[in-house]
């Protein structure tokens, strides 16, 4: 089960990493794939920065939760995702569903479940002995 975690975790870091640099390198086309648009160079440029600390701080956690055995950040990264899903969900309730809401929905609680696990499994200590 622990390599199942590591590979999620993996996974998910990887995904995250390559959004980052997405937004770092093209915001305006990382973002056409969420559904944003930057209105003017302001608008890019916060693409480029909220967005890209969003993806590369989930990474940085699955980072540290792979190399440096510290599987407890995986527990913010998990919130962070959860707590986008939420938005979303409010979204939905005010604004109605909007065409293609439920591929993000899907990924995100799919990111949330491997994230959960890599931080349980991850996360517990082998006895020494």
């Amino acid at each position: 089960m622990i390599w199942i975690a590591r590979v999620g975790v993996a996974l998910a870091g990887l995904f995250s990493l390559a959004m980052g640099l997405l937004f770092w390198a093209d915001p305006a086309r990382a973002g056409s794939a969420l559904g944003l648009a930057g209105i003017d160079a302001l608008g890019e440029n916060s693409l480029r920065a909220d967005l890209a600390a969003f993806f590369l701080v989930n990474f940085t956690a699955c980072a540290l939760a792979l190399f440096r055995g510290q599987a407890h950040w995986l527990y913010g990264s998990a919130l962070v995702f959860g707590l986008a899903v939420f938005g979303r969900f409010i979204g939905i309730i005010v604004d109605g569903p909007p065409p293609g809401i439920a591929q993000p929905v899907i990924i995100e609680l799919v990111l949330i479940g491997l994230l959960l696990l890599g931080a349980r499994q991850l996360g517990q200590r082998v006895p020494s002995g």
